[in-house]
């Protein structure tokens, strides 16, 4: 099965001025016809809880007209491997997408304005992906790994593998010196063609995909070659390196991923919530709270979101102006255009993900949630405000610090 890919996160991102409805479903597929029965007892709570808008009788054929759409993809999608289905459909403004997903989600509906991404977007910043390569003198296998998981991504081989060696002694030029030769002892691994091949898939493939890291499987001598060989320009963390057999089954290598990447994770929260605590001391570049959080994201200043626990978050947005608070903010404080109510949580990691602003959610620690004092949110800032926000409207959000 395909991983879900950034692209189709931000088609169903790009949903600017719509004003009719939208039915987003999520499906438990690991449980038989669990999923209808689900939709059956929903759509009775919801229709004793409908609205004026629902209760019209346009909005209320659209929404059976919806739900027929999100049976039938449940359907078609009974007998295959998916674990999960998120079905979109908005038959008003022409919407249907259905994705298959590889972990399972719990069965709900939501009806709005827009489609409801916070269970994909938790599961994305939650189960970043890394890029593994294992390789020795003579071939390579790169791999994506996905919650623990590697995938194969492309091979390589040595192109004279199959040649023999020369093994002729070495000729002397007029100057005495050593002329060129294929003998292969006479170059340092670094030297080697086949790595800078490796070190240039390596390459080609973190560009074009969205990793967290890369992680070095192979004998010491040849990691240590490549790590010199692969472009600085990438900015790839390396999250660990392990001496590994050649294979080119992916199972084989699930042990040792997931270690590497457990202990990478433990390691790296470790170190931000180190940084976190040393900035909140300092009172020094640092966003407390879904409204600090959202402003920082608006004005291109967070270099990194930090989730908790907590994701229900109330939030509002403007459709006049477009801008974002982490608060049930009535009315614009900018333009006096009517907000409509959202989910914070989820306006963060959607502008989080357009932006390309890291997201890291905390793992649950045996002392809480880290960030609980702040309102379940906080994000690490490369420069401070220019301007402060709506005071009022900072102060009515929840763990958020009022602004002078």
């Amino acid at each position: 099965m395909m991983p879900m890919l950034r692209q189709e996160l931000e088609i169903l991102l790009d949903t600017p001025g719509q004003k009719d409805y939208v039915v987003s479903a999520y499906a438990d597929m690991t449980v038989q016809d669990g999923f209808n029965r689900y939709v059956d007892l929903h759509l009775k709570n919801q229709a004793r809880a409908a609205d004026d808008a629902l209760a019209e009788a346009k909005a209320r054929k659209d929404l059976e007209a919806n739900i027929a759409a999100i049976r039938e993809a449940v359907r078609t999608q009974a007998n295959t491997s998916s674990r999960g289905l998120a079905v979109f459909s908005g038959v008003a403004r022409g919407l249907h997408r259905v994705i298959s997903l590889e972990f399972p989600v719990e069965n709900l509906l939501v009806i709005d304005e827009e489609p409801f991404l916070l269970p994909l977007l938790e599961h994305w910043y939650g189960e970043p992906s890394y890029l593994i390569a294992l390789f020795d003198s003579d071939e390579a296998h790169l791999f994506e790994a996905r919650h623990e998981r590697p995938e194969p991504v492309r091979d390589l081989e040595r192109q004279d593998v199959d040649q023999d060696i020369q093994r002729d002694k070495p000729r002397f030029t007029y100057k005495k010196r050593f002329a060129s030769t294929r003998h292969e002892r006479l170059k340092g691994p670094e030297e080697e063609r086949f790595l800078h091949d490796v070190a240039d898939a390596i390459g080609e493939q973190w560009k074009n995909g969205d990793f967290a890291g890369l992680i070095l499987l192979g004998q010491s001598h040849d990691i240590a070659a490549l790590g010199k060989l692969i472009p600085k320009e990438l900015d790839a963390p390396v999250v660990g390196e392990a001496p590994h057999a050649m294979t080119d089954r992916p199972d084989d290598l699930t042990e040792d991923v997931s270690r590497l990447v457990n202990e990478y994770q433990a390691e790296h929260q470790r170190q931000i919530l180190a940084e976190l605590n040393e900035r909140w001391k300092q009172d020094h570049l640092v966003a407390n709270g879904a409204t600090e959080v959202l402003d920082a994201l608006q004005q291109g200043r967070a270099a990194q979101v930090l989730f908790g626990t907590r994701r229900d978050m109330a939030g509002a947005r403007c459709p006049d102006c477009g801008y974002h608070f982490g608060a049930a903010v009535a009315v614009c404080p900018y333009c006096q255009g009517h907000c409509r109510t959202v989910n914070a949580a989820q306006d963060i990691m959607r502008l989080a993900i357009r932006h390309r602003v890291p997201v890291h959610l905390f793992r649950v620690p045996a002392k809480g949630d880290p960030l609980a004092q702040v309102g379940g949110v906080a994000a690490l800032l490369r420069a401070e405000a220019n301007w402060a926000p709506n005071a009022k409207v900072a102060q009515e959000s929840e763990g958020h610090a009022q602004v002078v």
